[in-house]
């Protein structure tokens, strides 16, 4: 297993070590909505934003590698789809630090079909072509199939403790 193959567990450490780095800094003054903020933030522009703009540049500059650590031929002309959908994803999670609301939301609607979608192509290929290489049946699958799940959760969250404190009486 090569440092290329643990990127997305790098991005996720970075994301976790950046927030809470950041909120160490302005504990005194920080409310747990504004916390939950800083973590979403770090989410959207290191796992989506920094991660996606990562799997479209290996998808593209270093094809046949990452072709290979995927269990997939070189030269596979889905790579280049793959990588576009990456870059599209790399763009909507750095646009998301600045523009939210409904954009963060269509964000990650779009990260969570992206990256489900390729966890069960990878369950697939586990299944019907028994493709255990590491950027299919490793961390990557976890990680695409978890991920947007947690990125959806923290980002509700994020939601109610802002609607809380804003109107204290609310209750759930």
């Amino acid at each position: 297993m090569s440092f290329s193959d643990l990127l997305p567990i790098f991005f996720i450490i970075i994301t976790i070590i950046g927030a809470a780095v950041q909120i160490r800094y302005n504990w005194r003054r920080m409310t747990m909505a504004q916390g939950a903020e800083i973590f979403l933030t770090w989410s959207f522009v290191v796992i989506i934003g920094i991660g996606g703009i990562w799997g479209f540049i290996g998808h593209t500059l270093f094809a046949d590698q990452v072709a290979e650590s995927i269990g997939w031929p070189a030269g596979n002309p889905f790579q280049q789809e793959v990588a576009l959908a990456n870059l599209s994803m790399g763009i909507l999670g750095l646009l998301s630090a600045k523009i939210t609301g409904s954009f963060r939301i269509a964000t990650l609607i779009s990260y969570g079909i992206f990256m489900v979608g390729a966890g069960i192509g990878h369950v697939w290929q586990i299944i019907e072509a028994h493709n255990m290489a590491i950027n299919n049946a490793g961390p990557i699958l976890w990680i695409d199939l978890i991920m947007p799940g947690i990125l959806i959760g923290l980002y509700v969250l994020t939601l109610y403790l802002k609607q809380k404190e804003e109107r204290p009486s609310l209750s759930w």
